[in-house]
């Protein structure tokens, strides 16, 4: 549980969404385009909004937190 207390809570926030993503979409599409769901949103958010836009801070920790469910996912359906 410290661990957690260690991490920011916006890459918190930014796996919960990413995870949110990825379980929404895969009730829909197969795993490969749920996976590109995910990774296109977090590239939208981070060029898009956060850098083209100036509505925050781009961080490349912001992309790699979003899109670690995805990870997790494959990782989870290998073993």
């Amino acid at each position: 549980m410290d661990l957690l207390n260690k991490i920011p809570k916006d890459k918190l926030l930014h796996f919960f969404v990413g995870s949110i993503i990825l379980f929404l979409s895969l009730l829909v599409f197969n795993t490969i385009v749920s996976i590109f769901i995910v990774v296109f949103a977090a590239v939208v958010k981070e060029v898009v909004w956060d850098n083209f836009l100036g509505k925050g801070n781009p961080e490349m920790l912001d992309f790699v937190y979003s899109i670690l469910p995805c990870f997790f996912y494959l990782i989870n359906t290998v073993i």
